[in-house]
């Protein structure tokens, strides 16, 4: 016999309620967990989204993490991996599915980001990457030097300040790239091996390279584990300097460096030297080489007086005419070497101590400039940056005043 018909007064859900109600159900049972599956039909599209199936023996379901949250995955996804996903329940009202939207991932397994970190050290350590004997000295002096970190945040400020109160002189080129997430060791790696295809006749062409980011979690921090970033900092031809994270952390990309800076604040007291010991120095060497100079005149001076005065050399009076005339030429010539020698010393070290002034920052003001602030923060570089009202403040060779912006036009 057919079914009998519904009763007039029976709930009838169309199929958007009914799919809309189940994922209100899920959601608020399921607003909060973790799923380990293994990985399957992963799939980045090319809006950045990532999709994704999890799966075990008897089930299993899909998952979408958006663009934003991949880029604290800070490991590769592939097929057959299995991994721990954090994240909430929810139905694709489109299709009917059940899904999670994922907010973390994670290898799973007891250590395995760490076991990860253990198997690539032991791996660069064989290959002979970690040896001193292949890092590279720093130059002294350098006049440009190469940046790859993030175009933002504090670890280009703090390279930025810190070498512009050191030595002033010297030139920074950013290479800006993503320091964390999927995308982010090749984009290191990348900007590592273009710096070094830099001619060197160019005026980008660095010096050395600082390579690094601020501080951040285990997970923020990771791109500078990748063997991607280790191969690329190995083959540098250029002197790599690694300023990864804090004190405490110890990247893959620190032991395969050059050098090892604790932040990117110590990376720019380490590749150039502080300007007021530069100074002293010069002094120090302006000193002893006129020390030298005289020493070296008046020993001259004292063999000839003593060959002139002795009784061998007053004796014949023949030899004494033979020679008079050589050893008086002598005697002036060492009297004009010695002043000629303190000459071009003085001269050198006077170039010295103008390029040094000129590169003095408060040169100009002593000059009458001045320069521009807010109240707190660095130099204005730009009448863009300023609003009308907005306080700011002069700061002359003997003090500073505050001001405020008056309307003006472009």
């Amino acid at each position: 016999m057919p079914p009998s018909n519904a009763a007039s007064d029976d709930p009838v859900f169309s199929v958007t309620e009914l799919t809309r109600g189940l994922s209100d159900l899920v959601e608020e049972h399921y607003d909060d967990l973790w799923v380990e599956g293994e990985l399957s039909d992963f799939t980045r599209a090319a809006s950045g989204h990532c999709y994704f199936t999890l799966k075990d023996e008897d089930a299993q379901i899909r998952c979408v993490m958006w663009k934003h949250l991949t880029q604290y995955v800070y490991f590769e996804p592939e097929e057959g991996m299995q991994v721990r996903v954090n994240g909430h329940a929810s139905v694709y009202e489109r299709r009917g599915d059940l899904q999670i939207q994922a907010q973390a991932m994670r290898k799973a397994g007891k250590g395995a980001q760490q076991k990860a970190f253990e198997q690539l050290k032991q791996k660069l350590q064989a290959e002979g990457l970690f040896d001193a004997e292949r890092k590279k000295p720093l130059p002294t002096f350098p006049d440009t030097i190469g940046v790859v970190t993030s175009g933002q945040g504090a670890a280009i400020h703090d390279i930025q300040t810190g070498l512009e109160r050191r030595f002033p002189p010297a030139e920074v080129v950013l290479c800006p790239v993503k320091v964390q997430g999927l995308d982010a060791p090749q984009a290191v790696a990348d900007a590592v091996a273009a710096f070094n295809d830099v001619p060197p006749g160019d005026e980008q062409h660095p010096d050395l390279l600082i390579v690094g980011r601020g501080g951040g979690s285990t997970e923020d921090l990771w791109a500078f584990n990748e063997e991607v970033v280790a191969r690329a900092i190995a083959a540098s031809d250029l002197p790599v300097v690694s300023a990864v994270g804090h004190e405490s952390d110890v990247t893959i990309a620190d032991l395969v460096a050059d050098e090892r800076a604790a932040t990117p604040s110590t990376a720019a007291e380490l590749v150039v030297p502080d300007r007021r010991d530069v100074a002293e120095r010069i002094r120090t060497l302006h000193d002893r080489l006129r020390s030298q100079a005289t020493r070296r005149l008046q020993d001259a001076r004292q063999r000839v007086d003593a060959l002139v005065s002795s009784r061998a050399f007053h004796a014949p009076a023949r030899r004494l005419e033979r020679h008079q005339q050589h050893l008086d030429a002598l005697v002036d010539r060492l009297g004009r070497s010695g002043d000629r020698i303190v000459e071009q010393a003085r001269t050198r070290l006077e170039h010295l101590r103008e390029r040094l002034d000129a590169a003095d920052p408060e040169q100009p003001l002593r000059q009458g400039y001045v320069y521009l602030t807010r109240e707190e923060g660095p130099p204005v570089r730009s009448v863009d940056a300023l609003q009308t009202g907005e306080a700011v403040r002069l700061h002359f060779q003997d003090g500073t005043r505050k001001a405020e912006i008056l309307p003006g036009s472009a």
